[in-house]
């Protein structure tokens, strides 16, 4: 059974016929959802771009997986949960870039490399997480990761300044990495 623009069909029916190959009622999916999608993605973004290439992305997996597709479920529902997590890895992702740049940069960097306004308030936003978080920190552990972090000292050099075993200090900076990371992953 091919499906034609002229009728409006369910969102059930025209699942089974694109489980079947149908290329129509893919289409007619496809006019359906996708505006919603991109200004759902849109809205969460705030790139043109970035949004077109994930909603156009979700239809395609759609379309490539599409023997999976449940016709009882809310197709509507499961673009939007495929949009989530396509924004969450793009957050994760940009958030993790950040991360490992933070501890080389300071706001003057930010400011001669001529970063976008966005990006000097990504970094902004970042960077006062960041002090929110190693200021929760044990004393011992917020010392040894300024140290390294900030002051670029190494380890050795931090353990003799403060009396304790390279070992230790390893350990503290490793705990305070995955205190950061979980605190913004």
């Amino acid at each position: 059974m091919k499906f034609t623009f002229g009728r409006q069909q369910s969102d059930s029916s025209l699942i089974s016929a694109v489980k079947k190959g149908d290329k129509g009622a893919y289409e007619q999916l496809f006019v359906r959802y996708y505006p919603t999608l991109l200004r759902f993605i849109h809205g969460m973004l705030k790139d043109n771009h970035m949004a077109e290439d994930i909603a156009q992305n979700i239809f395609m997996k759609l379309w490539i997986h599409r023997e999976k597709l449940d016709s009882t479920q809310s197709l509507k529902n499961y673009l939007f949960v495929l949009a989530k997590h396509e924004i969450f890895n793009i957050f994760k992702a940009k958030r993790t870039t950040m991360l490992s740049l933070l501890p080389q940069l300071n706001d003057r960097d930010i400011e001669d490399r001529g970063y976008s306004i966005e990006e000097q308030y990504n970094y902004a936003e970042l960077n006062e997480l960041f002090i929110q978080n190693i200021s929760k920190m044990p004393p011992q552990r917020q010392l040894i990761f300024r140290m390294s972090r900030c002051e670029h000292l190494s380890n050795r050099e931090i353990a003799e300044r403060l009396g304790l075993s390279v070992r230790s200090v390893d350990k503290h900076i490793e705990l305070a990495l995955k205190d950061l990371h979980n605190s913004i992953c």
